[in-house]
C-alpha cells in the first residue's frame, strides 16, 4: 500500500467517524472525483464500517444515559418514563440507531458524487494576468482579457474546459481522465503536460505551443500530435494546420516577465512589449523599425526597458496620453 493510499484510507475512516474538518471533506471529495477506483475504495470501507457499527454502538452507548443527556441539553424539566428494553428489542433498536447514524453521515457525499451535476465557473482576466488552480490541481494562467469556463468539479472520464483568448496550462496527470480544452473550432486533448494556447492571434489564426509532454489537436476533423518544442498554427481561412518548430524566445514573456532579444529588429521588440505590458506603442519614424538589439530583461518595468533601448540605439520614447510614441534616426 502506498503512503498516499494509506493517507486517504485514514481520511475515510475519520470521515465515517464524523471527525473530519470541512477542508478534509473537500480534500476527500476531490480525491473521489479523480478516479472511479477511489470511489470503489470508499464504498467498500463504508460497507465494512456499516457491518461493524452496530456492534460498536452496542458496546459504547448506554441508551438511557443518552436520552438523559439529550433532554438535559434541551433543558427539559421532566424526563419521560422509561423502561428497560428486552435484549432482542434493544439489539434491534441499537442496530437501527447505528444505521440511522450512518445514513446521516454518508448520504451528503454519496448524493453529491452520484446525482449532483457540477456548476459552471468562469475565470475572467479583466485588466490583468490571472493565475488559478482548477479542481483537479491543474495550474492555469490567463493573459489579460482571456476567459476560461470550467466545472466546479470534473465528473466522468473527461475534464473539459473552454477557452477564449490566451492561456498557459500545466495539467495534472490523471490516468484515464483526459484533459480537454475547447477553443473555438479547435479541441486540444492531453493527459498531463504543459502548453500554451492562443485563440486570438488574429481573426484567421490560432496557435498551440507545446512545452512538455504531448497533446492531440483536433480541428475540423483533422488531427495532429504535437511533440515538445513544436507549435501548431491553425489557419481558419484555408482550413489547414501547420506544424512548426517553436522559435519564439518570448512565447511566455507575458507570464514570466522575462524578455529575450537576440539581434531582434525593433518592430518585433515593440510587438512583444505591447503584449507583455498591455500598452499601446506607436512608431512615428518608420526608419527605426529595423534597428536591431540583443538584450535580456527579467521582471523589469516597461519604463526600465525603454530606458535601455534609448541608451542602446538612437531613439526617443515619449508618453502621449495612454500611449508611448517612439521616434529617432535610422540605424547604421
Amino acid at each position: 500500500m502506498t503512503e498516499d493510499h494509506a493517507y486517504y484510507e485514514t481520511l475515510i475512516t475519520r470521515y465515517l467517524s464524523g471527525e473530519t474538518t470541512k477542508n478534509e471533506v473537500s480534500e476527500l471529495l476531490l480525491w473521489l472525483q479523480v478516479d472511479s477506483a477511489n470511489l470503489n475504495v470508499f464504498m467498500e470501507m463504508r460497507k465494512i464500517w456499516f457491518l461493524q457499527y452496530a456492534h460498536i454502538v452496542e458496546q459504547v452507548v448506554d441508551l438511557d444515559e443518552e436520552w438523559k443527556a439529550m433532554y438535559a441539553s434541551l433543558d427539559t424539566a421532566e424526563l419521560p418514563v422509561t423502561r428497560k428494553l428486552e435484549n432482542g428489542l434493544r439489539r434491534h433498536f441499537i442496530g437501527a440507531a447505528a444505521a440511522i447514524v450512518l445514513l446521516l453521515v454518508i448520504p451528503t457525499l454519496i448524493y453529491f458524487l452520484v446525482f449532483m451535476q457540477p456548476t459552471q465557473n468562469t475565470l475572467f482576466a479583466q485588466g490583468r494576468i490571472l493565475e488559478s488552480t482548477l479542481p483537479d490541481g491543474t495550474q492555469v494562467t490567463l493573459n489579460t482579457g482571456s476567459v476560461l469556463y470550467y466545472p466546479s468539479y470534473f465528473k466522468g472520464k473527461k475534464r473539459v474546459v473552454s477557452l477564449e483568448g490566451e492561456a498557459f496550462f500545466d495539467v495534472t496527470h490523471i490516468e484515464e481522465k483526459a484533459f480537454i480544452i475547447n477553443a473555438d473550432e479547435m479541441q486540444i486533448r492531453v493527459l498531463g503536460t504543459s502548453f500554451y494556447v492562443n485563440t486570438q492571434t488574429d481573426e484567421n489564426t490560432m496557435v498551440v505551443s507545446l512545452i512538455s509532454g504531448s497533446v492531440e489537436l483536433n480541428y475540423n476533423n483533422k488531427e495532429i500530435l504535437l511533440e515538445p518544442g513544436e507549435k501548431a498554427v491553425v489557419l481558419r481561412q484555408s482550413d489547414k494546420i501547420l506544424v512548426q518548430e517553436n522559435m519564439d524566445l518570448n512565447l511566455l514573456a507575458w507570464k514570466t516577465k522575462t524578455l529575450r532579444f537576440n539581434d531582434t529588429p525593433l518592430f518585433e521588440i515593440i510587438n512583444v512589449l505591447k503584449k507583455v505590458y498591455n500598452k499601446d506603442i506607436i512608431v512615428l519614424t518608420p526608419e527605426i523599425n529595423n534597428c536591431r538589439i540583443t538584450a535580456t530583461f527579467e521582471g523589469q518595468s516597461l519604463e526600465a526597458v525603454l530606458l535601455v533601448l534609448q541608451s542602446t540605439i538612437d531613439i526617443t520614447a515619449r508618453p502621449n496620453g495612454d500611449r508611448i510614441e517612439l521616434s529617432g534616426k535610422e540605424c547604421q
